[in-house]
């Protein structure tokens, strides 16, 4: 998704597959990214990932990985009581997913996992972390790199 100046989402559904190479992003905003609503996932490269602006009033995270998902991975937010928030399925490999829904609230703590299973095969989908790979933890609306095992 690009926008040469400032964008804003309201509602509806945003999913971005992007570009793998660091020298692109999955969000391109040559401005602020203002959410206010709806549901925003867009992965990949970590090197230009655009991530809400301080004047969203909908929280969101980022999570950038140590390495490479491969496409077709389904990666899982937790919550802190242990039930799956959202669940994407990768169609590039990607380095980094930013999320953002009214599921996601500002300061708690999400774990983030990669593999289990999804009820799709691409885009946003429900899903379980079985067998799932614990990738760490990202607290929502402080958009630095994630910090725990996996993380950069």
């Amino acid at each position: 998704m690009d926008s040469n100046g400032n964008a804003s989402i309201s509602g509806g559904t945003v999913v971005v597959n992007g570009p793998t190479n660091d020298g692109n992003g999955a969000l391109d905003v040559n401005g602020e990214l203002a959410v206010s609503g709806g549901t925003v996932a867009a992965a990949g490269s970590a090197g230009m990932a655009v991530t809400p602006g301080t004047s969203s009033t909908q929280s969101g995270l980022q999570i950038t990985f140590s390495s490479s998902v491969p496409a077709g991975t389904p990666v899982h937010i937790v919550d802190s009581s242990g039930a799956v928030v959202a669940t994407f399925v990768t169609t590039k490999t990607i380095a980094s997913l930013v999320f953002s829904s009214s599921a996601i609230a500002d300061g708690a703590t999400y774990t983030v996992y990669t593999g289990g299973t999804a009820d799709a095969t691409a885009g946003l989908t429900t899903g379980s972390i079985d067998g799932a790979k614990q990738q760490g933890t990202v607290t929502a609306g402080q958009y630095t790199q994630a910090q725990g095992p996996g993380r950069r």
